[in-house]
């Protein structure tokens, strides 16, 4: 249910909104199923692995990268969560090349002339330094994510931090991006408008419950300005 509050600040996740991770899941899936084959003494094969990717994308993991290992190494929840941290560090630490989505820079400059612009993804925090390099984070009011906060995504806590953070109500707040679990559902409980990003491995997610239904649908980033600006004028006539 779209909120009676005027739009004061968009919430944007970080893969899919802003950079296409299409690219950079090749690299991370690599590393992540040579990790494992040498923890397990035995080649994984991408086969194996694409099943296990599979497996969490309809279970809504909300971390895909660390269900896929423990799927391989469980019940060792220390090398389970070892083996993540080790991507993670493997990924900002080599692959800093990162393709942002289409649109994505117009979509920014355009709604930060107006509005409060925040971060708000599953992140670590060497993730700021990465985007610094788009020249996007200039817009940004808050560039805060869930290594700062010791919150993560789909916890609602995570979502308030962000909003203490700008001084502004989740009831004013867009929230954008490319998860049902993570994004939509719990900014839709917290009366949040919410726009889905439908592209990457989570678009085949269906809605569980009517608070995983977006308020809007994109394909392309550059759709949203026009969802906002819709938005905007139905407040100015009510």
């Amino acid at each position: 249910m779209i909120s009676g509050f005027p739009i004061k600040a968009i919430l944007f996740d970080v893969g899919g909104p802003i950079i296409d991770e299409t690219p950079g899941n090749i690299f991370i899936h690599e590393s992540t199923r040579a990790l494992i084959s040498e923890k397990l003494g035995r080649e994984i094969s991408a086969a194996e692995f694409d099943e296990a990717l599979h497996r969490a994308i309809i279970s809504w993991a909300p971390s895909l990268m660390r269900s896929v290992i423990w799927q391989f190494l469980k019940p060792d929840r220390d090398l389970t969560n070892f083996l993540h941290r080790k991507i993670a560090d493997e990924v900002y630490s080599q692959h800093v090349n990162i393709t942002l989505m289409d649109g994505i820079g117009e979509v920014v400059r355009t709604l930060a002339k107006n509005y409060m612009l925040a971060l708000a993804a599953n992140q670590p925090v060497r993730v700021y330094e990465v985007l610094k390099q788009t020249g996007l984070m200039e817009f940004f009011d808050s560039t805060v994510v869930s290594g700062d906060i010791g919150l993560s995504k789909p916890d609602s806590r995570f979502f308030l931090e962000i909003c203490r953070n700008i001084d502004v109500c989740p009831e004013s707040c867009v929230m954008i991006g490319d998860r049902l679990d993570n994004d939509i559902y719990p900014a839709n409980v917290l009366g949040m408008r919410t726009i889905w990003i439908r592209s990457g491995p989570h678009a085949v997610q269906e809605p569980r419950v009517p608070e995983d239904v977006p308020d809007a649908m994109v394909k392309k980033m550059i759709d949203v300005i026009e969802i906002i600006e819709r938005w905007k004028k139905d407040e100015g006539s009510s």
